[in-house]
This record gives C-alpha cells, structure tokens and sequence, in this order.
C-alpha cells in the first residue's frame, strides 16, 4: 500500500495548477487541499486527510464528477491526479474504500481514449503531408462518404492563386463548404460543372478520393500523369510545356516540394475566372523591400512585391496580414512558424521556411538598389 501511495502521490504533485470547475461548488477543505497539492505541501496533505476523515469520501465523488465533466485529455487526468491523492491518502490513514481502485481505472480508460485519439489523428496526417493539401472530413462522413481531399498543387499547375482567392474562398481553411452551393455553381462548382473541369454532382469519387485509388498522385505529385496534366492544359490553353524544363517533368525543390518559380517557365497559368474583364487578374505592385539582417553572416531578405502579386491580389494580404506602411509589420520567424506575416502561406502552399535562400537572397555587403529598406 504504501509504494502505491507514493507512486500516486508523487504524480499527482508533479500535475498542472488546477482551478475547479464552475459548476461544482469548492468546499473550505478542497480549497486548502487544492492549494497544498499545488505548492507540494506534503505536511499540510497530510494534516487535512487527518482531521477530515469523514469528509473526504464525499469530496473524492466531487473530484470524479469534476473529472467526468471536465473538456480535455489535461484538464481530466490532472484532476484525477489529484482526486488519486486524496484517496491513496485517505486509504494510507483511515482504510481503503475502494476509491483509489475507482481512479486509476478511470485513468487508464482516459489513457486508452488518449491513445485512440492520438492514433486516429495520426492515420490522417499523411494526406495534408503535401503542403497545401486539405482534407476535409466532418461533412464528407456525416453523409456516408468518402472524405475529400482538395490539392492545391492540381489547381496550381492551370491557375494562380488569385482566379480563386479571395473571389471565391477566403486564405484560410473552412469547413463550411457544401455541396448544395458547389451544385448551385458556386465555390467549386464554378468550375467544376462539366465544362471548365469534370461535373461534381457526376463524378463524386473524384473528389470523395480517400481510400481509392485515385489518391496517391493527390497525395504525391510525383506519381502524377503527366500526360492529363497535358490534356487539361490543352483544353484550359495555359501552354503547360514540360519539355522546356530539365527533367521534362513537375519540378520539385531539394525539399520534395513543386518549384513554382521554375514552373512558371513552361506554362501561363489563368489569373481570373472572369476572363480579360477580371478586375483584380492583372494588378501587380512592382517594388522591392529589403529586410535588413540582424547577422552579418545571414544574407538579407528582398521581398518582391511583383512576384507575390502576380500570383495573389494586393487584398489577400493587405490588410489581413501586412499593413500598408513600411515598417509597420513584424515578420520574424517565430511569428511566421505561427502562421501569421508570411506563413499564412509559406509552409502551407509555398516553399518551406527550411529553403532559406530563397528568401534570404541578397549577400548584406550588397546595397540596397532601388529597394525599400526595412530594418
């Protein structure tokens, strides 16, 4: 019993502060109880599982129903810990009453959920591998089908970011999107309707694609058929000619990744679904900011506006991401890892921060030319 009790006693003294839970009310003892659990008060444990006998089965039921109740893997076990504390405490002075055996059964259910869990979220992850893949699943399984896996890489290879974005779907995932509004021509169903692309409400399992054959090229660009990126290009008139590159084939980066710059060589992509009369298909911004390095053995950064613009309009940046003024945004990469500045797209649909290179560009003995600098 009393190797038991430490075991138990020492994780829960090692858990997370707790606050209890709004809907059960704190009695003066479990305040206290709380408080020298959170400070390792062993002494003070001690003292209040000694002179509260006849309390304590009660509020060991009071910890469980918090526990039962509680949103979260954390918040549960940590209030179990402390609800096993207590109980091998009691247990250790005044008998066991079968409480201790209640917990730690409880707390193993909550791992084997936990596991569960974590295994389930790892059986998808390989179909967002790709950057700017999604999987969309909630809707798709609530209806009895297949979950869908959108690839923005296809999409890419005939059109730029902007025949989309922010015209039809905003730059951030959704899950609102439903089939009445795709079958209605609106969302996908604007160019999915049998004419600029294969009919959604004909071809389900071509969008409904996990778990049939049809998604290892999604999932892998690499086993692509060129031969119907071809076709597509041909009925599109984007000119995709992978012959002119050096593999006559997709390019990829060192990192696995499609290289849209070197892309861009052998296609013209579509910039408006509208045609000629897209408002926002051919503005672009051409200057250049020169983000100055901190280091001076790490290259500075040139920003190129007509690079970015070519691809995106001005608005799907400014102002949810940048503000109109120079000097007026933070970009550091802590910021960018947490997907605001430039990650809103870089390590989603754009190459990968690990390319350093690409953005750290310019050798700082170099000036700044015709450049904007922002230090």
């Amino acid at each position: 019993m009393k190797a038991r009790f430490s075991f138990i006693l020492l994780a829960g003294l090692l858990a997370m502060p707790l606050a209890a839970a709004e809907s059960f009310a704190e009695s003066k003892f479990m305040k206290s109880f709380r408080t020298s659990y959170e400070q390792n008060r062993f002494d003070a444990l001690g003292f209040l599982v000694k002179t509260n006998k006849d309390i304590i089965p009660g509020e060991i039921r009071t910890l469980i129903g918090e526990a039962r109740a509680a949103d979260g893997f954390e918040k549960r076990m940590a209030i179990l810990d402390l609800a096993a504390t207590m109980a091998a405490m009691y247990a250790e002075w005044h008998g066991q009453d079968g409480s201790v055996d209640e917990i730690e059964a409880l707390q193993k259910e909550e791992l084997r959920k936990e596991e569960e869990r974590k295994a389930e979220l790892e059986k998808w992850k390989k179909y967002e591998a790709f950057p700017g893949n999604i999987l969309m699943r909630d809707k798709a399984e609530a209806s009895g089908m297949a979950p869908v896996i959108f690839p923005h890489w296809v999409h890419r290879v005939n059109f730029e970011c902007k025949a989309c974005h922010p015209a039809l779907f905003e730059m951030k995932k959704t899950g609102s999107i439903g089939m009445a509004e795709i079958f209605g021509g609106n969302l996908c169903g604007k160019c999915h309707n049998g004419t600029t692309a294969f009919n959604a409400a004909e071809s389900c399992d071509r969008c409904h694609s996990v778990g049939t054959p049809g998604e290892a090229h999604l999932l892998d660009p690499k086993k692509a058929d060129v031969s119907k990126l071809r076709e597509t290009s041909e009925r599109l008139g984007t000119g995709l000619n992978l012959d002119l590159l050096p593999e006559k084939a997709l390019p990829f980066d060192r990192f696995g990744n499609i290289d849209w710059a070197l892309l861009d060589k052998a296609r013209k992509p579509i910039k408006s679904l509208e045609g000629e009369s897209g408002e926002k298909a051919g503005e672009t911004r051409d200057n250049d900011i020169l983000f100055e390095s901190p280091l001076p053995y790490v290259n500075n950064v040139l920003f190129s506006h007509k690079t970015h613009s070519e691809r995106v309009v001005c608005s799907s940046c400014h102002q949810a991401f940048f503000k109109d003024e120079l000097g007026a945004n933070s970009a550091s990469m802590r910021d960018m890892a947490e997907g605001s500045s430039c990650g809103a797209c870089h390590q989603k649909v754009a190459f990968k921060f690990a390319d350093c290179n690409r953005c750290h560009s310019k050798p700082v003995t170099e000036d700044a030319g015709g450049a904007l600098k922002r230090k």
